[in-house]
């Protein structure tokens, strides 16, 4: 009985290790279905790329394409005219011409002109000197070139009138340049910080 189980069971083992001894069958190679390329070196193989020709260092979505900037950008500056005066010094005429310029070169871009003075003097004075400090900015802007229908003029004559985060300068006329931002969104890179203070 003991030599009957013992043949069973080397028949039984000789049959599994027989069963599990069989070569498989070899791998059929398939023809590669996708473009595994990325073209325009984005980071994004070519079969799931949107946008085949993207701008080299561009941040991009994860189809490919660049992300786009388009945004209002906005840069105050003050202009410092003299007491109850609406001339300006050279330096201050430098400074509006420079922003001028700039802003020509600029999408919609616009200017903002907000004319102040000082609390001395009546309403009525002060409304018109900061009227008249509003049109010298204008007489520059017309003689530039820079398109009258750009800009937009208000004045601050009177103390409640006044915003807070303005408060506390004299003379002075604040003017508000607007402009839109079209374009690519870029990566940063070492050079970024560098290329922002030029």
């Amino acid at each position: 009985m003991n030599n009957t189980i013992t043949g069973l069971l080397i028949a039984l083992t000789l049959g599994l290790i027989t069963g599990c001894a069989q070569t498989a069958e070899p791998y059929a190679g398939q023809a590669q279905s996708r473009d595994l390329l990325d073209t325009d070196n984005d980071g994004v193989i070519n079969a799931r790329d949107n946008c085949g020709q993207t701008t080299a260092g561009a941040m991009i979505t994860n189809d490919g394409c660049p992300k786009n900037i388009n945004q209002i950008r906005e840069r105050t500056k003050v202009i410092m005219f003299n007491f109850d005066s609406s001339r300006l010094s050279k330096n201050e005429v430098d400074k509006i011409s420079e922003l001028l310029h700039k802003l020509m070169n600029l999408p919609e871009a616009k200017l903002l002109l907000i004319g102040d003075t000082s609390p001395e003097g009546s309403d009525s004075y002060n409304h018109a000197l900061a009227q008249r400090r509003v049109d010298t900015i204008h007489d520059i802007a017309k003689e530039i070139g820079f398109p009258t229908q750009s800009i937009i003029s208000q004045t601050y004559d009177q103390s409640d009138r006044t915003p807070t985060s303005i408060s506390g300068r004299q003379h002075r006329l604040i003017a508000v340049a607007q402009w839109q931002e079209l374009g690519t969104q870029m990566m940063w890179n070492i050079f970024t910080s560098e290329q922002k203070n030029r």
